[in-house]
């Protein structure tokens, strides 16, 4: 449930520069009946697109390495031989290959292997391995390396040796192992035996839990002074509130938070029957963030239907390099993705679309084209990367049924479906909160120690399902099950239906939605709750899985919920 800090931040998509802030604004702004776009963005939908014969899809060998020492170790039994020729392939990979991504997955790999490698090994070697594997991997990426049968052999080994210096290590490893996991972990069980009983499993689990996570954030000077503006809108001091969000912009002209500032305004002016006034808000946010979820809230109160809005031809990217100034280096990894995304090598996709850095540098059609072969290959959490830099470009993004599909793409659906249905929830709020926490990727790890598509805290996990062994969670299937049970368990036992309380919980901890909702003020709605939410990762995230849901509902052809309506489960 956790992507430290989220990297997800970054594909909450709700934001895009504006750089028209001066005094004439509004007689400038009307709302567009027609999508305003440029006239690049125009040449993306209505061009022609370049095409040429390619060859047979030539993959580099080194992703060949990678995907087969990738592929084998998810296989429950590997001889010792077959472990350590993968280990001197991976390490062979990491020396030549120019590609930093790569490197580091192929190095975090080598050491997931040195874990089952040890188990083979036994004895002192044993314990040595396990202790430089357990160094060299972060510890919330170990922990998946570890299993039931490694804590056996360790236990095996130090029950049968007594020499000198190995009671040391036996306890240095089960302290480490044990402290690494939520407590009654059926990993750690085995364990308690070579522990002091002072220390044994005195982890109390919490650590890992969402729950306790912590929030700290540089605060920058946009959000000291838009602090001021957020005040006066939550305490309705209303004439306060437009002084001081007129001033935020124009002080902070390219803040992220101006387009907030704007909808805090137009919410008070459509209130106070000020319609004239709200409207040119609305309209702003509407014409230079249509994907937002503040653009659905403004179309809602205008009576502008998004969906209306969507042009339906299809997408004209070219594909030739010479089109989009790429550099030299930049052209060969271009010409390896190509071939990785025809070989159907897809794992390799995602990496190589790794190497492409300079996202501002880039062409909105060349950041299209990424995002066509990432989603081609199921890599959407590079694609998103590319989609929050096109919509943070002024009426770059296109406003196409196609692009919607690209960055709202419908993955694991008879998955989430099956579970959705056993647990009772909208199996759109789960595929939305699943973009949202690992943009689809299924066996990715987070750097706090998160897993999988529904990005579950080992803790949590557990409290779910207790005999449950963490390396499953990598597991697609068993993440979908657990995430929706939990999803589910806050929903509709927890929260009562409400799916912004069961959101925010999901991502911050149910005990602090309690807090929240005990200090909120009686006279609140609860856009009022959402906007007072202090942390910003949460709040994001929150509104970040309103929106998607409103996409998904008009993707899926299913009737959308009014915003105004979204606050409680269908």
């Amino acid at each position: 449930m956790k992507w430290n800090s989220h990297f997800f931040l970054g594909l909450t998509l709700l934001f895009a520069p504006f750089h028209n802030t001066s005094a004439n604004v509004k007689s400038q702004v009307k709302l567009a009946s027609k999508p305003v776009l440029s006239a690049a963005a125009k040449a993306i939908i209505h061009g022609k697109s370049k095409t040429k014969p390619e060859p047979a899809p030539v993959i580099p060998y080194e992703y060949k390495v990678y995907e087969h020492a990738k592929k084998d170790s998810l296989l429950p039994k590997l001889s010792l031989s077959t472990i350590e020729t993968h280990q001197k392939e991976l390490k062979h990979l990491q020396w030549n290959t120019i590609n930093k991504s790569l490197e580091k997955e192929a190095e975090d790999l080598y050491w997931f292997y040195e874990v089952s490698r040890a188990e083979k090994l036994g004895g002192v070697l044993a314990l040595n391995s396990w202790i430089k594997s357990l160094n060299s991997l972060n510890q919330f990426k170990w922990i998946y390396a570890w299993t039931p049968s490694t804590s056996k052999a360790l236990l095996k080994i130090c029950k049968s040796k007594k020499k000198s210096g190995i009671e040391e290590k036996c306890t240095y490893l089960s302290k480490k192992v044990s402290d690494a996991f939520p407590k009654l972990a059926v990993e750690t069980q085995e364990l308690k035996v070579l522990l002091p009983e002072s220390t044994a499993l005195e982890n109390s689990g919490d650590k890992y839990d969402r729950l306790s996570q912590t929030y700290g954030e540089k605060t920058e000077k946009d959000e000291q002074a838009f602090a001021e503006v957020l005040d006066n809108y939550l305490n309705h001091r209303d004439e306060d509130l437009y002084k001081t969000a007129k001033s935020f912009i124009e002080s902070f002209p390219k803040s992220m938070l101006r387009f907030r500032a704007m909808f805090l305004m137009a919410e008070r002016q459509f209130a106070h029957g000020d319609k004239k006034e709200a409207e040119i808000n609305y309209s702003l946010i509407l014409n230079q963030v249509p994907y937002s979820y503040y653009a659905i809230v403004a179309g809602e109160r205008l009576g502008v239907q998004l969906k209306e809005r969507l042009l339906k031809e299809p997408l004209k990217v070219s594909s030739d390099p010479a089109d989009f100034k790429l550099n030299f280096l930049e052209k060969e990894s271009l010409y390896r993705l190509k071939n990785l995304v025809r070989g159907k090598h897809y794992e390799g996709v995602g990496i190589e679309l790794e190497q492409f850095t300079r996202i501002r540098n880039y062409s909105t059609e060349f950041l299209i084209y990424l995002i066509q072969q990432a989603n081609q290959a199921d890599q959407n959490l590079a694609g998103f990367r590319f989609a929050s830099e096109i919509l943070q470009r002024k009426n770059e993004a296109p406003l196409n049924v196609e692009f919607l599909e690209l960055i709202f793409p419908d993955r694991f659906p008879k998955e989430i479906a099956n579970q959705a249905k056993i647990s009772q929830i909208d199996p759109l709020l789960v595929v939305s909160l699943m973009k949202q926490e690992s943009g689809f990727k299924g066996g990715i790890l987070s750097s706090s120690g998160a897993a999988g598509l529904m990005q579950l805290m080992p803790f949590t996990a557990i409290e779910v399902q207790k005999d449950l062994e963490l390396q499953k969670l990598r597991e697609p299937v068993k993440n979908i099950e657990i995430g929706t049970r939990y999803l589910a368990s806050l929903l509709n036992e927890k929260f009562n239906g409400n799916v912004v309380y069961a959101l925010a919980g999901y991502n911050a901890g149910p005990h602090r939605v309690a807090k929240w909702r005990k200090d909120a003020h009686s006279d609140w709605g609860m856009q009022e709750f959402v906007e007072a939410i202090p942390f910003k990762e949460t709040r994001d995230y929150v509104m970040s899985i309103l929106r998607n849901r409103y996409w998904y509902q008009y993707l899926k052809g299913s009737a959308q919920q009014s915003v105004f309506e979204a606050w409680r489960s269908p």
